[in-house]
């Protein structure tokens, strides 16, 4: 009965020694195909409880970022509606050109009459007067310098002269003409005696006006605008 007794205590306690060994792999095996079944089947049900939300919030974001502006019919009825601007030219008349050219022949005339007269006995001044000028303005210009350089004198400072264009006829017979006012200002200059710089009162008004005149000679070669009247109004101030 010991025996028996010991013997069945001994065969009681190997299960407990084997149930504390580690399993064997293939009885981990067969312990795993449960739980990965398992797994799977929550995992889709997770997946397809997430899908709506997921949709729902990209369905969200494609709202917010729209909007009325930016779609296309909306930036081609707002190009459609910008203006054009008309295009307009700035060209110059012929009356205007022809206005500007005498003036600036009048100017000329004077810088050189001017050179002429501060030195009027330096040179021969009629050629270079006459290239701007012609009779009887040249005439009278070139008159007074060389009664300049005969008599002694010579002048000092610069024309001052305010010109104003009056007329402008195209079609004259004579040829292209411009008819200018001047407003002279006879304290710009004033006459000298070369000796002994003494000066010579010129005995007119302060201001007083100028009749100009100036055609273009278009039989001459190249056609130039001259100035061929320049008479001072001393009875005329200005």
């Amino acid at each position: 009965m010991a025996r028996t007794t010991e013997s069945n205590a001994t065969s009681a306690s190997v299960p407990l020694r084997l149930a504390a060994q580690p399993l064997s792999g293939h009885a981990r095996a067969a312990m795993w195909p449960a739980a990965p079944a398992r797994a799977v089947a929550m995992t889709r049900r997770r997946w397809t409880a997430g899908i709506p939300l997921v949709l729902l919030a990209l369905s969200g974001c494609a709202d917010g970022d729209a909007s009325p502006d930016s779609s296309p019919s909306a930036v081609t009825s707002s190009s459609s509606r910008t203006p054009s601007v008309p295009v307009t030219s700035s060209a110059p008349t012929p009356e205007e050109e022809a206005a500007e050219t005498a003036t600036m022949v009048v100017n000329e005339m004077l810088r050189v009459t001017d050179a002429a007269k501060k030195d009027p006995g330096a040179r021969d001044w009629e050629p270079q007067i006459r290239r701007l000028s012609g009779d009887p303005a040249a005439l009278l210009a070139v008159t007074a310098v060389r009664d300049y350089a005969t008599i002694g004198l010579r002048q000092e400072g610069d024309t001052a002269v305010e010109l104003e264009v009056t007329d402008v006829d195209l079609a004259a017979p004579e040829g292209p003409t411009v008819r200018i006012t001047g407003c002279y200002d006879s304290q710009s200059t004033r006459v000298v005696k070369v000796e002994t710089g003494e000066v010579v009162p010129p005995g007119t008004p302060l201001r007083y006006g100028w009749d100009i005149t100036v055609t273009r000679y278009e039989a001459e070669p190249g056609s130039p605008w001259l100035v061929n009247q320049l008479d001072p109004l001393t009875d005329r101030p200005c």
